[in-house]
């Protein structure tokens, strides 16, 4: 894994809890969700030197792209569980991928749905050149509503995949001092 990829994984998960658009015990609508991760992904281009434009090439949802033109990542993300067969993000990622130095995909999924989830990635990233990193937002339903659970980081390369991160996915539910002692993928 290169540097710029760490980096980049490092800051997406810092900056998930920065302005959190909901507030404990609370909940908000799928549009608040897609303002926030645009936020996140600006704050991360920002920091690793590069700028992210929005609703670009051919209506990826952002490429972070830096000064000289080169792109760092195509990034897609959807409200709708990605292993469902209507979200063809990853296959749009992949279309393109040859372009950035990675591809960035953030998603949710049920619990239960999870093992689809990464399935139905790795299936279809299997014989990409290029890395893909995965953000997944892990969750459970109760009256109607995604309850988040853990944001899972997975980095899809070389026909293999392998979890490098998790934490909560709910500022609140974040316990820093727990998390000082865990390696890579714990």
């Amino acid at each position: 894994m290169k540097r710029i990829e760490r980096d980049f994984i490092t800051l997406f998960n810092c900056l998930w809890y920065e302005d959190f658009p909901v507030v404990e015990g609370g909940y908000t609508n799928p549009a608040d969700w897609t303002i926030h991760i645009g936020h996140t992904i600006k704050k991360c281009a920002k920091l690793l030197g590069a700028r992210a434009g929005f609703e670009q090439g051919g209506r990826t949802d952002a490429v972070l792209k830096f000064p000289d033109g080169n792109i760092l990542s195509n990034v897609e993300w959807e409200w709708i569980e990605a292993h469902k067969d209507a979200v063809g993000e990853i296959e749009k990622l992949l279309r393109n991928h040859e372009l950035a130095a990675f591809s960035t995909f953030i998603s949710y999924s049920a619990e239960k749905s999870l093992p689809s989830t990464i399935e139905k990635a790795a299936n279809l990233w299997r014989s990409a050149g290029r890395p893909l990193i995965f953000f997944v937002v892990t969750f459970e339903m109760s009256s109607g509503n995604r309850w988040f659970q853990e944001l899972k980081t997975y980095v899809f390369e070389n026909d293999s995949h392998r979890l490098h991160r998790s934490q909560p996915a709910l500022p609140w539910d974040f316990a820093s001092s727990k998390y000082l002692e865990l390696a890579d993928g714990e």
